[in-house]
């Protein structure tokens, strides 16, 4: 317990002096490279190489780490994580490799962790989302050597059966989606005076096991109270297919109070569709993660919570740890948290400064 409290006090004042440190060179560091290419099996991905400014004087950086993720350009919540990668790694030296699909997809995901395994790096940094397409990959580079960090999502499985790499860095997804489904409905009880009757759940990513653990905390609270647990709908990770969808859907269940959405892919457009069919105050959103967008919405009443997982943190610690693991051998905790925490119209001055300095939340 001492060895992971300290662990984490040394990642956590690694942060910090990043942020503090981080701008101070060359403005916030090192120069970042996108290449658009083509990886074996897969279509067109978006390659964001970042390239440290405190690498030695020959141009070759002490390590090189790939963070191979299932967000990609399409998706603005990933540019404060690629920002946070890159500012650890222009503190410590080191060459960060970003590999994301065009658009989200476990088939491509994987084959930017075989490409990423090719490559040899001295680490990975990889979210597992979905842990039946990703063992046998992972196990096989942890089998040569590669040591492996899972971010954003987790392997969900005992440790006996999980992935057996280092540690995990990001929040617990059930526990973000049952902590927004306990936020939301006491916020709607604090606007409306009474329980909300029907809620739904637009999941803009089938598959990826975080979103669907978001989405049975969701359900699991709302049993747990005595209402209705709200169904799962697929809005595809399309804005304007999710607005109809969405439409479509209040048509049928007029009732509906709540719309539960698991990202700003799903916030963004039932957003939208609540202006567009003059909604507001009828029904509400509440959310994982925040935009410019979400935080404008909670501030007018539109949206009721959204649960942060502070997506810089995301990219700047896993690096830091594994640098601690590959240079000195020092082993991270098994989960360093980086959320749940609801953010409400009474909590949304704390996470502004967050914000403005790292551009997410």
């Amino acid at each position: 317990m001492k060895q992971s409290a300290l662990l984490v006090a040394v990642a956590i004042i690694a942060l910090l002096i990043g942020i503090g440190i981080g701008y101070a060179i060359g403005g916030g560091g090192g120069a970042v490279e996108t290449v658009t290419t083509t990886v074996a099996g897969a279509g067109t991905v978006t390659v964001t190489e970042t390239v440290t400014a405190a690498a030695p004087a020959e141009g070759e950086p002490e390590y090189v780490f790939y963070y191979v993720s299932h967000g990609g350009p399409g998706d603005p919540w990933w540019a404060p994580v690629i920002k946070g990668a890159q500012d650890a790694a222009d503190l410590l030296g080191v060459k960060v490799v970003y590999l994301g699909p065009q658009k989200f997809s476990i088939q491509e995901l994987v084959n930017l962790v075989e490409s990423a395994i090719a490559a040899r790096p001295d680490g990975m940094i990889v979210t597992i989302t979905s842990y039946e397409a990703l063992d046998e990959p992972l196990r096989r580079a942890i089998g040569q050597g590669i040591p492996v960090l899972a971010v954003n999502v987790p392997d969900p499985r005992p440790r006996g059966e999980r992935i057996p790499y280092l540690g995990y860095v990001g929040q617990d997804e059930y526990q973000a989606g049952y902590e927004l489904a306990r936020a939301a409905v006491e916020e709607f009880q604090k606007v409306t005076g009474r329980m909300p009757r029907v809620g739904v759940i637009g999941i803009h990513e089938v598959g990826h096991v975080g979103l669907e653990l978001r989405a049975k905390g969701i359900q699991d609270y709302f049993r747990e109270i005595g209402l209705p647990a709200p169904e799962k709908l697929d809005i595809t990770p399309d804005p304007t297919k999710a607005v109809e969808v969405l439409r479509a859907y209040l048509t049928r269940n007029p009732n509906v109070e709540i719309i539960f959405t698991l990202g700003p892919l799903g916030a963004h457009p039932a957003m939208d569709l609540i202006a567009e069919e003059g909604l507001k105050d009828k029904v509400y959103v509440a959310t994982v993660d925040l935009s410019d967008k979400i935080l404008q919405g909670i501030k007018d009443g539109t949206v009721l919570v959204a649960i942060s997982q502070q997506p810089y943190a995301q990219g700047f610690l896993p690096v830091v740890y594994m640098y601690l693991y590959v240079k000195y051998g020092v082993l991270p905790p098994e989960h360093v948290p980086t959320g749940p925490t609801p953010v409400t119209r009474e909590t949304i001055g704390d996470v502004e400064r967050q914000i403005k300095t790292t551009g997410g939340a």
